[in-house]
């Protein structure tokens, strides 16, 4: 097993899992399942002492070392991941700030190649001693919780996790306790939005043990996402088993995408001077912008989106619209500079963030080259 992974950075489209197509993909931008396993006998991360951290690392990397398809793995403690890798791994989804700052934090990915694009990663002493989580493009969460299932038996070969007849597996946190997963997904909802209609949504799938928040800050005080892009997530892992807690949130993003596309519907055909008005000004600011932060990129890649989507535009596909998300955000952009060669404008040459800035620009306009109104 690897323990120096290539992190990638490529502004291509690579073999990232977010590069590929998935069912929904208009709607559901990404699934992912998360398992929060513990091992027996050892206090929760927040209780640990001595050097229990350590030894639950050591014992997690073992077992991905030790298995059968050790060398599909990669493995590093976070202490050893610098500043601008671990906002690489954070905008990714695959680590939070958490995990960083956790004693004994680890970090195994599943490697694409030689680069750990994969989308599934272990995060190891965080809230829990091991988390397994998996991303897929749209409506997937068969395949993610399959990905997930397989590293779960993997580490069961080697390990005993913490566990009950009556609670199922046992987690730090008890809204975990059960079969210890959790499901969630980027959704694009910028014609509920638009409407109005988000916040009875939001309040519809609450009561169903359904969590929705913005999937990028800033939070404005209404609660509306930038560029509509939102985070729906499963509250409760005790409520049934995995397939039934599958199917319950597959049947929640499917309402979800079957009523922005309802929503879109009605734009197009009331209120088509509003809309079509938005996302003409987003053609042209992705077109000819020379500079643009992230919220005005996350904006232009949400309207492009919708206009692709209502028929309103055309010379791109979802395929291609899904990585720009992750292309256009900072750490990113940092490091593509930093391992880049570069000629800047003069007066922005000494200042990094606003030759992000225009980098982004760059990777817009490029992105969107081929793209046409439809009169």
């Amino acid at each position: 097993m690897n323990k120096n992974p290539e992190i990638s950075d490529s502004t291509g489209l690579g073999g990232e899992w977010y590069s590929r197509s998935g069912p929904l993909s208009d709607v559901i931008l990404s699934t992912r399942v998360r398992l929060a396993r513990n091992l027996a006998d050892f206090p929760f991360p927040a209780h640990f002492k001595a050097d229990d951290a350590v030894r639950v690392q050591t014992l997690v990397f073992d077992a991905f070392m030790k298995s059968e398809r050790a060398d599909s793995y990669q493995a590093l403690p976070v202490a050893g991941i610098d500043s601008l890798s671990a906002g690489l791994l954070i905008e990714r989804g695959l680590i939070q700030t958490s995990t960083l700052n956790a004693p004994g934090g680890g970090l195994v990915m599943r490697i694409n190649g030689r680069k750990a694009n994969s989308g599934l990663a272990c995060t190891i002493n965080d809230e829990d001693h091991v988390r397994i989580s998996c991303f897929c493009s749209g409506l997937d969460c068969d395949r993610a919780y399959k990905n997930c299932q397989e590293v779960d038996e993997l580490l069961q070969k080697s390990l005993q996790f913490a566990a009950s007849y009556d609670f199922g597996y046992l987690t730090a946190n008890v809204k975990d306790c059960g079969s210890g997963i959790k499901f969630s997904a980027r959704v694009h909802l910028p014609a509920m939005a638009f409407l109005g209609e988000i916040g009875d949504f939001f309040e519809s799938i609450a009561l169903k043990g359904m969590v929705a928040e913005p999937a990028f800050p800033p939070f404005s005080k209404t609660g509306a996402g930038t560029g509509g892009f939102y985070q729906l997530s499963s509250n409760q892992a005790g409520t049934g088993n995995e397939v039934e807690q599958m199917v319950n949130f597959t049947a929640i993003l499917r309402q979800a995408a079957d009523s922005e596309r309802k929503g879109r519907n009605s734009l197009i055909q009331k209120r088509t001077t509003e809309i079509t008005d938005r996302i003409v000004k987003a053609f042209s600011v992705a077109k000819f912008s020379l500079l643009l932060d992230m919220r005005e990129a996350l904006m232009i890649i949400s309207d492009i989106k919708l206009g692709k989507a209502m028929g309103l535009l055309r010379g791109i596909d979802d395929e291609a619209i899904a990585p720009l998300i992750y292309r256009v955000q900072d750490s990113h952009l940092k490091t593509v500079i930093k391992n880049g060669s570069f000629a800047f404008p003069q007066d922005i040459a000494e200042n990094t963030q606003k030759q992000a800035d225009r980098l982004r620009a760059l990777i817009i306009q490029d992105a969107f080259e081929n793209l046409e109104l439809i009169k």
